[in-house]
């Protein structure tokens, strides 16, 4: 066990994974990682690890499409595999949302990203299985797909230790000391740990450890379901990555046979105790999100459901992450609040974290947008269509 660090960070989901690594990478010789659980057992584990660039902001943008450039080249650039698939991802949208489409679109092509909207024809010859009913116009992203969460986080922290790092799993973080206006040391019950670098990467968790460094971080604790459906038998999943906003849901391979679906917004958010809250998915929950998903893929209804859970996000007011140092506590740092965005960006988000720690500012992309001082001045970030679609 450590007693001294020259940074803690809290919460070995795949930010606080990628941080960890990347403030080892950076120099720093004594990081410590603490995990309550074990890696990815919060939020991270039962993300749908979809992985996309479609925003609205330009900084998000910057951001995602770093990370999506790093889990192409995952091996070369951390080392190991992220299970990530390369089939394309493609956003199906409503009328309603047309302006912003274009807007978007517009704005992610002059920052580099490989998007376009393409017609119905040639999704079709992608997928001919779905029926396009109430679907006005669809964004094509072919450099996107999935991951699996576990084995990113798993790559990340043995990437890690590889490099002198201690990961301490089973170990809660019981308060935090701080004098003087700065961080000084993490309580655990395996002893205290001087450092004057604390990360908050806690997901559902860093409201409250926020609140131990005297800090008030607006962040809500959803429930978030999802439907396993076995596919096979009806010519196997679709062959690309969906978010359907016209159906307001989303769905994508899950391995050579599976199916993941999900619901989007709008819908209703129910707040949670992340430490006590129904892990079964509801009835309703099930019935709906299946039959409004068969109505995309008529042929798939002799689908099974074989499994149905339920997930967390850790949401802002915003919908956008906190990142970066927090004003009136030197030394403390928050990696939270990702609302539904934190897996896919989860390899930036590490980078500049470090940049942000060790350099004393994050350098690749401007992190500034995403410090938590914006919702005390009422500066919150704007989305083009909604809910975590930001």
């Amino acid at each position: 066990m450590f007693r001294t660090a020259d940074a803690v960070v809290i919460g070995a989901g795949v930010n606080g994974a990628s941080t960890a690594y990347n403030l080892v990478k950076a120099g720093l010789r004594k990081v410590v990682l603490l995990e309550k659980g074990l890696i990815a057992s919060g939020g991270t584990g039962r993300s749908a690890a979809i992985i996309r660039q479609h925003y609205s902001h330009p900084d998000l943008v910057r951001l995602v499409k770093r990370s999506v450039e790093i889990f192409h080249h995952f091996d070369d650039e951390v080392g190991g595999s992220p299970g990530f698939v390369n089939c394309g991802w493609a956003f199906l949208v409503p009328d309603y949302v047309s302006e912003g489409f274009d807007r978007n679109l517009e704005m992610q092509r002059s920052l580099g990203i490989d998007t376009r909207e393409i017609d119905r024809r040639q999704l079709l010859e992608m997928e001919p299985r779905i029926d396009l009913g109430g679907v006005d116009r669809i964004a094509w992203e072919p450099g996107a797909g999935y991951a699996d969460p576990h084995a990113t986080t798993a790559a990340y922290a043995g990437r890690f230790r590889d490099r002198g790092g201690r990961l301490l799993s089973l170990t809660p973080v019981e308060g935090l000391r701080v004098e003087g206006g700065r961080v000084a040391g993490v309580r655990t019950p395996r002893g205290e740990i001087s450092t004057g670098v604390v990360v908050n990467a806690a997901g559902p968790w860093a409201g409250r450890v926020a609140a131990w460094a005297g800090v008030e971080a607006p962040i809500q604790v959803t429930r978030e379901e999802e439907i396993l459906m076995e596919t096979a038998e009806v010519g196997g999943p679709p062959r690309l990555v969906f978010s359907d906003m016209a159906k307001a849901i989303y769905y994508r391979p899950h391995g050579p046979s599976r199916t993941l679906v999900g619901r989007g917004f709008p819908k209703e958010y129910r707040q949670v105790d992340p430490d006590g809250y129904e892990r079964s998915a509801d009835a309703d929950f099930i019935r709906e999100t299946r039959d409004r998903f068969l109505q995309r893929f008529p042929s798939f209804h002799k689908a099974l459901a074989i499994d149905a859970y339920t997930g967390l996000y850790d949401v802002t007011p915003d919908w956008n992450p906190i990142l970066g140092r927090v004003e009136g506590v030197e030394g403390f740092y928050m990696c939270a609040g990702f609302s539904g965005h934190g897996f896919k960006i989860a390899p930036g988000v590490g980078e500049l974290m470090a940049e942000e720690i060790v350099a004393g500012q994050a350098r690749a992309a401007d992190i500034s947008r995403f410090s938590l001082s914006r919702f005390r001045r009422g500066d919150l970030i704007g989305g083009a269509y909604g809910g975590n679609r930001a």
